[in-house]
């Protein structure tokens, strides 16, 4: 049994972080209290002058701030996914559980400084995927934590998934769903449930 756990506004605060970033370093005039994030594409969400503009930003100037140095998702969210991690070796399965960190959209710069962060939470996950295809994560995992919309509606029948909620994906179902990542872990029972 294979559980993915997504990076994006589920461990890491992209999101969030994408405004700060685009604020302080793109568009110094733009007034955040007026960004809605209606989706998961930044560059829809905010104004860039052209696609080169943006990957320019995203995956060259900021990259470093975007993917590496960002906050988690919660205050806790560290010490909830090793006590989660230990606490599910105990979970009574017909197979091991295998836990890995999934990402998609990754380029560049990007995907070292990922691994960047990830080393930051210190968790005891060996496996970690940076798919080109965003649906291919689904090949590799049997349950699938995630925020993105995409990956939620193309839930394979036999699969599951946890959705953690946004603004984007509030009209996309899923198996579970949850306000964040640490509500998810310290609800071991839902946890079992997923793995029946």
């Amino acid at each position: 049994m294979k559980i993915a756990i997504d990076l994006n506004d589920v461990i890491r605060d992209y999101s969030n972080n994408f405004l700060k970033y685009y604020c302080e370093g793109y568009d110094h005039t733009f007034n955040p209290d007026n960004v809605e994030f209606w989706t998961n594409d930044m560059s829809a969400v905010f104004p860039f002058q052209n696609d080169r503009a943006y990957h320019r930003f995203v995956y060259d100037s900021y990259a470093f701030e975007l993917f590496g140095k960002c906050e988690t998702c919660g205050r806790s969210l560290t010490t909830d996914i090793s006590i989660w991690m230990e606490e599910i070796k105990n979970i009574d399965t017909d197979e091991p559980i295998d836990v890995m960190i999934v990402s998609t959209g990754e380029y560049g710069a990007s995907v070292g400084y990922s691994y960047f962060f990830i080393s930051k939470l210190g968790p005891k996950i060996r496996e970690v995927y940076f798919p080109v295809n965003q649906l291919d994560v689904w090949n590799r995992c049997d349950v699938l934590i995630t925020a993105n919309p995409l990956l939620i509606e193309n839930k394979p029948e036999g699969k599951k998934c946890v959705k953690i909620k946004m603004d984007y994906n509030k009209d996309v179902d899923a198996d579970f769903t949850y306000r964040d990542l640490s509500k998810f872990l310290t609800d071991i029972d839902n946890t079992k449930k997923l793995l029946d």
